[in-house]
């Protein structure tokens, strides 16, 4: 029978491993949605994120091969001691680990590769696939693909208390995924409930593809283009929030996306670009009862919340016309 030392040891490495996943999956959402508009100035932070991250989890002593060689062939990190060298990647297809192990061809041998990418929900598809590894290079795609699930099964399974300690180094590094993340999630679902309480009506929206950075060019947004830039990584974000919702049985999201897509209909005769941007902007804020809004929240705050649900719906094009 498990000691209750032991199970109360299990129950806080979980507890630190769940908020480890929550954390790296915030991260992997703002990478997504960043990538779609060829944001990249996060992956550059997200290489020296995870050199620090690893290095807990691996106890090994990873550093920015960037930073040496800038746009280092086939590797982001590197430990010359243990012999290790990774990948950080956006992307995670069989074609991409396969062209950054051909990179590493005839200079890293004896070395170990792992790719890590950084998005969720790709990785597991390619885990048995059959890869080029050139000779004298140790890659392993069960072992060696480092994505969430690995980490946290890694962590949990560790009785240093490395959990812990990731947990910390988290909070220190990823502080939107944490302390002022739970602060713009309850901002948000505010906002939420008072823009949905209109309710839901059969109206049919255009769910077809379109290029993020061709509607900007095509509404000849300038000001509009700054807060998209600036707040499309929240995307996920707000859509988990409305998966939330859904699964409560409220389906506030398509509510929600009506009542911005009328309001931008009323106003789309009256101007035009930026003017028009503000304009809903505008009108949406005043929809918002500030009276009973939690935590104090100031006015930038609020408006803050209000261009992140304009720009998923921008996103999702409920605002704004789709180039033709």
């Amino acid at each position: 029978m498990p000691r209750k030392c032991d199970i109360m040891a299990d129950i806080v490495t979980g507890f630190y491993v769940d908020k480890v996943v929550s954390g790296l999956t915030e991260l992997a959402c703002n990478v997504s949605a960043r990538g779609k508009l060829n944001l990249t100035d996060i992956h550059h932070h997200a290489e020296n994120f995870f050199a620090g991250l690893l290095n807990i989890i691996f106890n090994i002593k990873l550093h920015n091969a960037n930073l040496e060689e800038p746009n280092a062939e086939g590797i982001d990190l590197i430990d010359e001691e243990a012999q290790i060298v990774i990948q950080v990647s956006s992307i995670c297809t069989k074609h991409k680990i396969d062209y950054s192990l051909e990179e590493l061809k005839g200079r890293y041998a004896g070395y170990q590769f792992k790719f890590l990418p950084i998005i969720t929900g790709s990785a597991k598809a390619q885990i048995n696939n059959t890869y080029n590894v050139p000779e004298g290079i140790d890659f392993d795609p069960k072992r060696d693909i480092l994505d969430i699930p690995t980490l946290s099964r890694v962590l949990a399974n560790d009785a240093t208390g490395k959990a812990e300690e990731t947990y910390d180094y988290l909070k220190k590094n990823l502080t939107t995924a944490f302390s002022v993340g739970v602060r713009l999630t309850s901002g948000l679902e505010y906002v939420i409930k008072e823009l949905s309480k209109d309710g839901i009506k059969d109206d049919d929206f255009d769910a077809t593809d379109f290029r993020i950075e061709a509607k900007i060019a095509f509404n000849n947004l300038d000001y509009g283009k700054s807060i998209v830039n600036e707040y499309a990584s929240q995307y996920y974000k707000v859509s988990r929030i409305y998966e939330e919702y859904s699964k409560q049985g409220q389906y506030k999201s398509k509510a929600v996306l009506q009542k911005l897509h009328n309001i931008y209909l009323r106003n789309k005769s009256l101007c035009s670009g930026d003017q028009l941007f503000m304009r809903i902007e505008k009108e949406i804020c005043s929809s918002v009862d500030v009276s009973n809004m939690p935590d104090n929240f100031t006015q930038e705050e609020l408006d803050m919340f209000v261009d992140i649900l304009m720009v998923h719906a921008f996103m999702e094009c409920q605002i704004f016309e789709k180039p033709v």
